[in-house]
């Protein structure tokens, strides 16, 4: 062991020399340097833990209670082979361990920590890249949203997306790095290939000359619009927060009523009957917005909706005794835990009915008591063809409808939208992701 371990340590130091004969690394003579970024939604305080490999070493805490969107200070550590493990603050289980880090003289590193709860995860970010050029700046890209992969646009205020290319496409999990002309600039982001699908719009972003710095796209409520970190070569975090909410308009009005709906003076849905949800959200500024809904012809006063950024909602038009009216309910869209799983959701616009409902699928129960004009808890269940759903009257057991012979993708989202035309249950299995 000893003959090993010294072996190892000779070895280090070698590399050590190397680097700084070399001129690398940023500076000569330091000792290796890392710190941790939080941006684990799931576990909003987290420690960064050390161990000397291969030294029967304990555990060494270097930083704790870093919290969710903060960096740590750098903590300087000898060259050595070590374990880096993260955990949760006051948590004696590791979420994520890197090992077999060979960390010698001179290197800097940033561990970034990501994910939900059951989902985290770590990326490990160098932090010695030389400076860029003048008139120029380093981005290393990463996205860690659950928004699927994303393009990148770095543009002038007024360009048209349809008329530039990105910087950088389908921009994943894994760092990516580019170089692009420093200066302010406009940040938009989209989904992959489709630039009418923006989940990021930053009007003013600035590019400092000759810097080097990290962009890392982060989850909002919603689960497909993103927020984003900038991140400076060994400087402070800046959240580039999303403003925008999605909104779409389902129609559970009675009697074969014909409603259209505008919110904040934008139409999300024109001239429809019950059973119809919108194919598609409409990008919206979030905060008090006014919602226009005509019925038959006739306006009908309903109340404003707040919307919450980041957020993805449906605006369900249905009946009550008192005539017809709105509730916002808020859509989780985040894919499910296990990619082979699918999430489920029940949305009862049964304005005839005018009743808690029960959803089945299989057979078995999966939610109950749903209330009119709400929607119910998302549950996860298999994948698989051949499925069949059904819909029950909570309060009296009596069937209203069955749907045989449904397909239910993997690491999909999908809406079951329940209405009646009088007497005539409709129901809309939408997958909405």
């Amino acid at each position: 062991m000893f003959n090993r371990n010294f072996l190892m340590r000779a070895a280090l130091v070698a590399a050590a020399l190397a680097l700084v004969s070399c001129g690398g690394g940023g500076g000569g003579g330091g000792k290796a340097k890392i710190r941790l970024l939080n941006l684990s939604t799931g576990y909003t305080s987290l420690d960064l833990i050390t161990n000397v490999q291969d030294d029967d070493d304990d555990d060494v805490t270097q930083s704790s209670n870093v919290a969710l969107d903060s960096v740590s200070e750098y903590v300087d550590l000898d060259a050595d082979n070590y374990t880096i493990k993260l955990k949760r603050t006051g948590s004696g289980s590791v979420l994520r361990s890197f090992t077999g880090e060979q960390l010698v003289n001179d290197t800097i590193n940033t561990y970034v920590a990501f994910g939900e709860v059951g989902a985290f995860g770590a990326l490990k970010l160098d932090d010695t890249q030389d400076d860029a050029d003048a008139g120029e700046t380093k981005l290393a890209l990463a996205n860690l949203s659950s928004a699927g992969n994303l393009d990148v646009y770095i543009t002038g205020a007024d360009v048209d997306l349809d008329d530039t290319t990105p910087v950088a496409s389908g921009v994943g999990a894994g760092f990516q790095n580019i170089t692009v002309d420093s200066g302010s600039f406009r940040l938009r982001v989209t989904a992959s290939g489709d630039t009418s699908d923006v989940r990021l719009d930053i009007p003013t972003f600035t590019l400092a000359d000759k810097g080097v710095a990290a962009l890392i796209f982060t989850s909002t409520q919603g689960g497909t619009l993103a927020n984003a970190i900038y991140l400076p070569q060994e400087g402070q975090p800046t959240k580039l927060t999303n403003a925008k909410s999605r909104v779409r308009a389902a129609i559970g009005a009675a009697n074969g009523a014909n409603a259209s709906v505008q919110v904040g003076g934008v139409t999300v849905l024109a001239t429809a009957t019950a059973g119809v949800i919108g194919s598609r959200y409409t990008l919206l500024d979030s905060g008090s917005q006014a919602v226009t809904l005509v019925v038959n012809g006739t306006q009908v006063t309903v109340p404003n909706v707040q919307l919450s950024a980041g957020a993805d909602y449906t605006l369900l038009v249905y009946s009550t005794a008192n005539g017809p009216t709105t509730s916002l309910v808020v859509d989780d869209n985040r894919l499910p835990t296990s990619s082979t799983q699918v999430k489920l959701r029940l949305l009862n616009g049964m304005s005839t009915l005018a009743a808690p409902i029960t959803l089945s699928l299989d057979f078995s129960p999966l939610v109950e008591g749903t209330l009119l004009g709400e929607v119910s808890d998302e549950v996860e269940v298999s994948s698989g063809s051949d499925r069949q759903l059904d819909v029950s009257n909570t309060s009296t057991a009596a069937a209203i409808l069955t749907r045989t012979g449904l397909s239910l993708q993997q690491n999909s989202v999908y809406t079951f939208f329940m209405t009646d035309n009088g007497a005539t249950p409709i129901g809309v299995l939408r997958r909405d992701r």
